[in-house]
């Protein structure tokens, strides 16, 4: 067999390359690979353990995710409570990760107490003695979301606007206030529930054009936004 000198360049070029990264090679004693931070990939054979970390670990997304670290108790109260009020689980769920992270002894800066962050006079309104007691917070924190998920047809962001901000806020800006804080909760609480909102915030229109694209692809056009859904919600104004 005939080698030409280009061939050999060539074979003596892959031989060095081998042995330069073999692992018995003093200069080049191993090929490692690690992950940065962000998940990239990294081949090198010069390890720093300041830039390199393990493979990281999928993280769980979403409300199946966000049930894992909730106590059994509340779980289980929440079931019976979304099945009583005819609420969706996640939602109540969400709605209580967001206002507390399921910590019955918060008390916020305005005064809103226990799980679902009750004032006095709505708990007043729903018959609540202790507003400490979890059981009694959660149940009447559904109750209201119930009354306000009803009052406002069904309109989830408005919803959330209104347990949030409260029902004269959301009367006198005739929609979503424009405060940061109502806005930043209408996401979170969407989040954790798994929905994406991109609606315009602020003033209301007497009707709304939601567009909703669902997990499967489907393109729902409506003017109501049920709480059961999976998908990307717009507002076509």
């Amino acid at each position: 067999m005939i080698v030409t000198m280009r061939r050999m360049v060539k074979i003596l070029c892959l031989l060095s390359i081998f042995l330069l990264f073999s692992p018995g090679n003093d200069l080049f004693p191993e090929i490692i690979v690690k992950y940065d931070k962000n998940g990239n990939k990294i081949i090198t054979n010069t390890p720093s353990p300041n830039t390199l970390f393990k493979k990281p670990k999928k993280v769980k997304k979403g409300p199946a995710a966000l049930s894992e670290s909730i106590p059994q108790r509340y779980l289980v109260k929440i079931k019976t409570l979304a099945q009583k009020y005819k609420l969706q689980e996640k939602l109540i769920i969400a709605v209580a990760k967001a206002e507390s992270n399921f910590d019955p002894a918060a008390v916020s800066k305005k005064g809103a107490v226990g799980i679902m962050q009750l004032m006095k006079a709505t708990a007043k309104d729903y018959g609540v003695k202790n507003r400490f007691d979890p059981d009694q917070n959660l149940e009447a924190g559904v109750k209201h979301l119930k009354y306000l998920y009803t009052r406002y047809n069904s309109d989830l962001p408005l919803t959330l606007a209104a347990y949030n901000a409260g029902e004269e806020a959301v009367k006198k800006h005739k929609g979503i206030p424009p405060y940061k804080e109502t806005k930043t909760y209408i996401k979170r609480v969407m989040k954790y529930m798994g929905l994406h909102y991109t609606g315009v915030f602020g003033s209301r229109r007497s009707t709304k054009i939601f567009k909703i694209i669902t997990k499967e692809g489907r393109v729902i056009i409506t003017d109501m936004l049920p709480a059961k859904f999976d998908g990307v919600v717009t507002v076509i104004e």
